[in-house]
């Protein structure tokens, strides 16, 4: 019976250690990160790049230049099954995460390991941070700032 007390005993300091430890290693990376993090308040002013285009004196478009080809559609303007199509693509469980969807990263990390291939876990979220205020390139302090 002194034995089982002493496991138990030995078990809570370790598992209260460990809870100790991954706060302290969770608190400092997060005191590491959040200077880093952008504002968001700047998204409500963001200005996507958009070709240059060139028209003829009657209105006739003559070329576009630049690195981005898109055209701004206010949201309002797409429809419903667009967006819902989009969704279901980019990221299925979109209004059931805030942001990061752990289950979809712990699926790809498993799969990753599994099968050896490189299956993405960003959400539609984090994507467009990426995009923002992010390169494309594919490091492991991108991806973790």
């Amino acid at each position: 019976m002194a034995n089982i007390r002493k496991v138990l005993k030995w078990s809570a300091i370790g598992a209260a250690s460990g809870a100790a430890t991954l706060a302290l290693v969770g608190g400092i990376a997060l005191a590491v990160i959040y200077p880093k993090v952008p504002d968001v308040s700047a998204l409500s002013d963001y200005r996507p790049k958009l070709p240059l285009r060139i028209y003829s004196a009657e209105g006739t478009l003559i070329g576009e230049f630049g690195e981005e080809r898109r055209k701004l559609t206010p949201i309002e303007a797409i429809p419903k099954v667009m967006k819902e199509a989009v969704l279901a693509v980019e990221d299925a469980r979109f209004y059931q995460h805030s942001g990061v969807d752990s289950l979809g990263l712990v699926r790809a990390v498993l799969n990753n390991l599994r099968h050896g291939m490189s299956q993405g876990a960003s959400t539609i979220t984090q994507q467009v941070a990426r995009n923002v205020y992010l390169s494309s390139e594919r490091t492991l302090s991108r991806k973790v700032y």
